[in-house]
């Protein structure tokens, strides 16, 4: 499912800012183009990643570029109160703006001319990231380049101004993974994840690498510009594909494309999942008519509860743990819904005690609508069906589960749910 069709939003980068995530994007001009045509770039928000918000348009007239139909891959970043916009020209060279107002802009050129000149190492300098490490000075840095025809993707320390290099650009190293551009960069557990179009990706305990060759985490077709972030406790992959594309065996404008978000899971290997299913559906958003609405696909959730592996009936996937007292996850905007329905819950109880699950409207603070206690199920690998009875009303509904127990730690571990219709 699209998040914003029909207008061309693609190479989208995101960030979490003020309670929002804002996502930096080029613009495909429209279909039937024989090569990429982009005249501006796009900064969209949301705070419910169903609704978005065109927020800036930055053209290229307005920067040292003047008139471009080659405005490539952009990426955005947040220092001191200010907001920068990074763009590439083509595979020619990489410029910065500034915004000191908020990250909806105005943003103004901040160098009059590229932070990353044509050619100046030795690999084209365009589709910037911008990563920001989570040490204790919080130090930025700047990825680019490709690593087609015997280059590399190269990496600098950014100074603190965020519109200029602190050291000389160090080859990331690889080895022979892929060739391609489009590089992502974050960090989970003091592990980096590089990443590139197709959804494959390779992990360091470095950030200058050496890189090791992990694998493909993507099968949409033609995964362009994968990025990862996390809202609200939830983790997505934000990627683009040619919006007419139905099957492999079909033409497709590629060209033309439009972005998708899905949701992503990491294994107890670190090892990145994401949900095929979602390609079509879509995320922060849910319908009855799927049957189980699997726990992990939550929108937002408590502190301290994780999405880990576990086996259900003998099926191995993913669900949540470490779920404590007054914990709570959200569901917005679940379709198709029968007024006073009934709703099943699939959990587990290891511990001594009962677990009582409130079904509340809209928040954890909402309307209560129902509520269900779990007792003892003998294991946390034991899971069973729980069901009670909503007063609910009918049509779409905002779901937050809110977990309530005198037991000490974890109380309740959550695989799924379903309503039924």
């Amino acid at each position: 499912m699209f998040i914003i069709p029909h207008q061309g939003v693609c190479d989208p980068h995101p960030h979490v800012w003020n309670g929002k995530v804002w996502l930096f994007t080029s613009h495909d001009r429209g279909p039937g183009n024989p090569i990429y045509r982009n005249d501006d770039w796009r900064l969209f928000s949301s705070d419910d990643l169903v609704n978005w918000k065109l927020e800036y348009t930055l053209h290229p007239e307005d920067t040292y570029l003047g008139r471009d139909e080659e405005c490539y891959a952009t990426d955005g970043a947040c220092r001191n109160g200010k907001y920068y916009f990074y763009f590439s020209d083509q595979q020619r060279s990489t410029g910065v703006a500034v915004s000191e107002n908020g990250p909806a802009g105005p943003y103004r050129d901040a160098l009059g001319k590229p932070l990353l000149p044509p050619w100046f190492v030795d690999t084209a300098s365009y589709d910037p990231t911008v990563f920001i490490d989570d040490d204790e000075n919080k130090t930025p840095y700047i990825l680019w380049g490709y690593t087609v025809i015997g280059k590399d993707y190269y990496i600098a320390r950014l100074n603190d101004d965020m519109i200029s290099l602190a050291e000389e650009p160090r080859k990331i190293d690889i080895g022979k993974a892929w060739q391609n551009d489009a590089t992502w960069m974050t960090k989970r557990g003091g592990v980096y994840y590089l990443n590139s179009h197709g959804g494959v990706y390779a992990t360091s305990d470095n950030i200058y690498g050496p890189y090791t060759y992990r694998g493909c985490f993507a099968h949409d077709a033609f995964t362009d510009h994968g990025t990862f972030f996390t809202y609200h406790n939830q983790t997505y992959l934000c990627y683009a594909v040619p919006e007419d594309f139905r099957s492999m065996s079909e033409p497709c404008d590629r060209f033309y494309r439009s972005a998708k978000i899905i949701y992503a899971h990491y294994k107890d290997n670190g090892d990145v999942v994401t949900d095929e299913c979602m390609y079509d559906y879509g995320v922060g958003q849910y319908d009855t008519a799927w049957g189980d609405i699997r726990a992990e696909w939550f929108f937002a959730a408590s502190d301290g509860i994780e999405k880990r592996e576990n086996v259900v009936n003998g099926e191995s996937g993913f669900g949540l743990q470490g779920i404590g007292n007054n914990d709570y996850v959200a569901f917005p905007k679940v379709r198709n819904v029968n007024q006073n329905a009934e709703i099943t819950f699939i959990v587990s109880n290891g511990t001594t005690v009962p677990c009582e699950i409130e079904i509340r409207a809209g928040s954890p603070f909402g309307r209560v609508l129902g509520a269900v206690k779990v007792g003892p199920t003998g294991a946390w690998d034991a899971y069973t069906d729980v069901t009670t009875k909503l007063e609910n009303p009918c049509g779409q509904n905002d779901l937050c589960f809110v977990f309530r127990s005198e037991a000490k730690g974890e109380a309740l571990r959550f695989d799924a749910f379903r309503v039924r219709r």
